[in-house]
């Protein structure tokens, strides 16, 4: 009797501890942690360039039963058409819908059902209804263009309510090499902590932001290993009698992202060897680090860019074998984009003097 009342105890402790199958299963994420079991990445990481963290003012507000006016999901800029979204987890799709820029999906995983992902804007390869089963990895489509970037939640059901956690804190390390081989530590560089977003706390009107002091993407982390610049000039005349104009080209999955385009000049030691940058005026500035420094041109990147260095045919010759260089970062201040410039070494030499 004492024994067959053991084995029942212990069944009944075993079944506490699994995960509550169908709709109404729930994780207590507060108590026991976010488990890490996802190993795939629902989007190709070799087109993300940069990522929002959770809890920022990427976006609108975006948030659960327990906290409000930030955004705890993730932005993953600035993927095109050709990204291809597959399905993080095997699962069942528990939610569908159109929005304004492609389709909504809504993953519940079979291994831990508490958990729903979310991904947004998805141009599907075929059409999904609710209740259809996926495969951990299963392609569901691609990103639905360059017009908005891909983002993903997701959510959790939890004892109290429902809660939104990073999707970096999901994954595996098999799953977060792909960003640790890009230059991010741990999952932590990309999530701001309830305690450190509820000191300096957000204030919204509806869904938007309105108390904000500085631009969003100051709360962007960066991935390394993009590419620099490509760049063409037009040279006329020799050098005693010479004008010259670059035409910079950042690649094109950077299109639409608001940053800046540096233009710089590596002069030669007779001439005192400073690195000098051409401002938006068409004056040139002595380079003495990133918190003075001015881009040629701050904006949204759209093809290709042209900037003017000499504009009147000059005698350059003093300037002989001085090096041009051009470059651009990611970011809404000089300062910003000087830093992602030389952080990510998106620059190059395009011409030298002769």
């Amino acid at each position: 009797m004492k024994t067959t009342r053991l084995i029942h105890i212990l069944a009944t402790a075993l079944l506490l501890l699994l995960p509550l199958a169908g709709t109404g299963a729930s994780y207590d994420v507060a108590t026991l942690g976010v488990p890490r079991f996802v190993s795939t990445n629902y989007i190709d990481v070799s087109k993300i360039f940069a990522l929002s963290k959770f809890r920022s003012s990427a976006g609108h507000d975006y948030s659960d039963d327990f906290e409000h006016c930030r955004s705890m999901k993730h932005y993953f800029m600035y993927p095109d058409a050709t990204a291809v979204l597959t399905a993080p987890v095997a699962g069942t799709v528990s939610r569908i819908f159109d929005e304004w820029a492609g389709t909504q999906v809504q993953i519940t995983s079979t291994l831990q059902p508490a958990f729903t992902f979310i991904i947004f804007h998805v141009a599907l390869a075929k059409p999904l209804v609710v209740g259809d089963v996926v495969q951990e990895g299963q392609v569901l489509g691609t990103h639905i263009g360059t017009q908005t970037f891909s983002d993903i939640a997701v959510g959790v059901n939890v004892p109290g309510g429902y809660r939104l956690v990073s999707y970096f804190e999901t994954l595996t390390d098999a799953g977060f090499a792909p960003f640790k081989a890009r230059g991010i530590a741990s999952p932590a560089q990309l999530i701001i902590s309830k305690l450190e977003r509820d000191t300096a706390p957000y204030q919204c009107s509806g869904q938007e932001f309105s108390n904000l002091t500085s631009s969003a993407d100051t709360e962007y982390v960066s991935l390394g290993g993009a590419l620099p610049p490509t760049a063409t000039n037009a040279v006329t005349g020799p050098l005693n009698h010479q004008s010259i104009r670059l035409y910079v080209y950042p690649p094109a999955n950077m299109n639409f992202l608001i940053g800046g385009v540096f233009i710089g000049a590596l002069l030669p030691a007779s001439q005192g060897g400073a690195l000098m940058l051409l401002t938006e005026t068409g004056s040139w500035q002595r380079f003495t680090g990133c918190a003075t420094a001015h881009a040629n041109r701050l904006g949204q990147f759209f093809g290709g860019m042209e900037a003017v260095l000499i504009n009147a045919p000059a005698d350059l010759t003093p300037y002989k074998d001085a090096v041009l260089y051009a470059g651009y970062g990611i970011g809404s201040t000089w300062e910003l984009t000087c830093n992602n410039m030389l952080n990510n070494h998106t620059y190059s030499a395009v011409y030298t003097l002769h």
